[in-house]
Formats: structure tokens, C-alpha cells, sequence
């Protein structure tokens, strides 16, 4: 079977390609050989995507205690599974206790993770998550829902009992792709490492930079991030820091592995004209691939679409292409729409494509990161709330 019977048959669907997924690892491994890389479980967490990646060594950064198991069933050891999230409770401690590293997200969380360790008489390293006294592109310091404020860690008392803070975890803005700005980043980073490795209950021996690594999403308006500089910033700050060779530095891919690798695919199941406009009808438009919906939304309200990305829901206007596929010459001006019961359900509006019938498949490239799973309930593969009905 070749590939237009495959999605004839399967559409609506997403597909992954492999070999572009290995090709990523290799180039990310090729390129960063000092950094453990940590693959980031929310942009994809589809089993055998999980799988491939950890084939090539790669750790996990995970989102929730779903994304820890979903790591460990790939096969990743539990000293490569990073768990940062706001928001963990007891039963997601004691559900992911010693199959990863804990990075604890507030004071409180350090308490409830140090009772657990106590009821079990048993002692843990972990890291913590930072709020730092500087922001992405050396602009001011925020409030922040993630992470304890720099701050009012110095101030704390961190002699637990049970626990050990090895390392640190910042992770400030996504989908970065100027190099300048990640790699000052990463210098402010090592920074703060230092100023917390002088805080009596924690001794750094690991820096999880966070914020991914971004990918290209239109090459003809944005350029790749120079990986070689990258890895030449991190050898350079192992090598002015005392304590620099000993800590590991740990980066997230972010999307860049497989946001290029993935398409989505869907039927177009009508067209029809109304008042001079011609509408492409598919099966599970926003319900399939929300992003290209929530773009349509943003330029609706707005007037165009917005300069800066609402990441993980938007990235830019040009953050997909269309394509329909055995289909060229005539091309017709068309809005793609999907068939739910909301005109919200806007894929692309007055867009050029070539002529297409009902039954052709239409192509939306850049869908293997944050897609299939960017709903407010699959998002993160946290437990999805029940229903129930209540009758007294």
C-alpha cells in the first residue's frame, strides 16, 4: 500500500515520519555532544514517537505523572526523567516516587515531597524550579505561576532531613530561534546556578536550561538556531565556572525533533458556494488540528495575525502550509472549514489552492508537536475529569 491508498483509507489522521525523527536526534547529538537532551513528552506524547526517541538515548521532560510513566514505559532510566509541573499533589508523588527526578515547583511542594520521604524513611535528591531575577532577552523580572521566586529561595530554610537539592530547572519562554538571546540566556542560568550553589541545603549538580529548542516553521521568513554557538556557550561556561565541569547541563528539544517530521491529514467531505465564496468542507477541522483554528481566530479579532506567538497555540500565520494532495494547475481561492456546528471552525480563510474535489485529502505540514494532544484535556496527559450526574 503506498502512501495516498494509506490516507485515503485513514484520514483523518496524523503521520509521523520516522526517519526525519532520527535525523533530528542525530543532529541535535551531533551537534550539543556535552548537553543531556531531554525530550520534551507534551509536544508528542504518542507511544511510539516516545519510543524512537528513546532508542537514541534521549531523556524525558515531563509534564505530569502520566508523562513519567508514559517516559519510563519507553524504556528511559528513572535518573534521565525530569518531572516539572505547578501543581503536583501527594498522588502524583507518591505515583512517580523514584522512577524520575523530582523537580519541585514551590516550597510547599519541597514539604510534601520531604513528609512522603519521612513516612518512608528514605532520602531522595531533587531539583527545584526557578522564577529568577531575570526574564528572556535581560528584560525585568515577572511573577510567575511556574517555579519559586529566586528570592525568596535564598531566604528559605532548604536543611531538609530527606531531601537534597542537586539542581536547578528555569525555563522561561519557548519556540526561541535568535541565538544571541538563547545563548545570554544560558549565561544568566549558570549565574544563578552559582548564586544558589552557595545556599546552605543545595549543591548544583545538574542545569536544566528548559525552554526547548526551536524549529523553523517558515524558512523563507525565519533562520534555524546556529547549534554550533550553542554548544560552544555551554563549553565555554563549563570551563569559567568552578563547579561548571562537574554539573551537568541539561537542554530540552522542545518542538524541534518532531514538529517538522509530522502532517495532518483530513478528507474534504464537501464544497459549496455561497455568495461568490467557496468552501471546503473536511472532516475534524478544529477538532483535529486546533492550531491553524486558533491562528483563524486570532486574525478574526484582531484584524491580522499577531507579530508575537501564544505558544503552544500559535506561533505565527505562517506556521503551516496547505496542500492538496495528486492535485495541481487550476487554482482557486477557498476557505477551509471544518464541519462542526460553530463558525469558529476555521482552518485557513482565502486561501489559494488547487482545485479539489470532494474525496481529496488535504495536507497540514508542521503537526508533530502540539497537535493530536493540544487540547485543554489531552494537553500534558494529565487524568481527565469525570461526569457524573447527582440526584439526591
Amino acid at each position: 500500500m503506498n502512501k495516498q491508498q494509506f490516507l485515503q483509507e485513514n484520514a483523518p489522521c496524523y503521520l509521523y515520519d520516522k526517519n526525519q525523527i532520527i535525523a533530528r536526534c542525530q543532529e541535535l547529538q551531533s551537534a550539543i555532544p556535552q548537553a543531556i537532551l531531554l525530550y520534551s513528552i507534551k509536544t508528542n506524547p504518542f507511544a511510539p514517537v516516545v519510543e524512537t526517541i528513546a532508542a537514541h538515548g534521549f531523556g524525558a521532560d515531563a509534564a505530569s505523572a502520566n508523562e513519567v510513566l508514559c517516559a519510563a514505559k519507553a524504556g528511559i532510566e528513572p535518573e534521565k526523567i525530569y518531572y516539572s509541573a505547578p501543581g503536583k499533589t501527594e498522588q502524583d508523588i507518591e505515583k512517580t516516587f523514584q522512577k524520575c527526578i523530582l523537580v519541585a515547583d514551590s516550597i510547599s511542594e519541597l514539604d510534601r515531597i520531604e513528609k512522603y520521604c519521612s513516612e518512608k524513611n528514605v532520602s531522595v535528591n531533587v531539583g527545584v524550579r526557578v522564577n529568577p531575577c531575570f526574564s528572556m532577552g535581560n528584560m525585568d523580572a515577572t511573577s510567575s505561576k511556574f517555579g519559586i521566586d529566586e528570592e525568596l529561595l535564598e531566604e528559605a530554610e532548604l536543611g531538609y532531613e530527606h531531601l537534597k537539592i542537586i539542581g536547578i530547572h528555569v525555563h522561561l519562554r519557548s519556540q526561541v530561534l535568535d541565538t544571541d538571546t538563547l545563548c545570554d540566556y544560558y549565561k544568566h542560568c549558570f549565574a544563578l546556578a552559582e548564586r544558589m550553589n552557595w545556599i546552605q541545603g543545595v549543591e548544583i549538580s545538574f542545569i536544566n536550561f528548559g525552554s526547548g529548542i526551536g524549529t523553523v516553521y517558515d524558512a523563507l521568513k525565519e533562520k534555524p538556531l546556529a547549534l554550533e554557538k550553542i554548544s560552544q556557550t555551554l563549553l565555554e561556561l563549563q570551563q569559567d565556572f568552578d563547579f561548571g565541569m562537574r554539573t551537568k547541563l541539561i537542554l530540552e528539544t522542545g518542538r524541534f525533533i518532531v514538529c517538522n517530521a509530522g502532517s495532518y491529514y483530513t478528507r474534504i467531505v464537501d464544497r459549496k458556494c455561497s455568495r461568490g465564496k467557496t468552501y471546503l468542507i473536511v472532516q475534524n477541522g478544529m477538532n483535529g488540528f486546533l492550531r491553524p483554528a486558533i491562528a483563524e481566530l486570532l486574525r478574526q479579532n484582531l484584524g491580522e495575525f499577531p507579530v508575537n506567538g501564544q505558544e503552544p497555540l500559535y506561533t505565527s500565520g505562517t506556521q503551516s502550509e496547505f496542500h492538496i494532495l495528486g492535485r495541481d494547475g487550476q487554482e482557486e481561492v477557498v476557505d477551509v472549514v471544518g464541519n462542526l456546528c460553530t463558525a469558529l471552525d476555521v482552518m485557513a480563510k482565502n486561501i489559494t489552492l488547487p482545485y479539489a474535489e470532494t474525496g481529496d485529502i488535504l495536507e497540514i505540514t508542521n503537526a508533530g508537536s502540539y497537535a493530536y494532544s493540544l487540547t485543554p484535556q489531552l494537553f500534558s496527559s494529565h487524568d481527565i475529569p469525570k461526569e457524573y450526574l447527582w440526584t439526591d
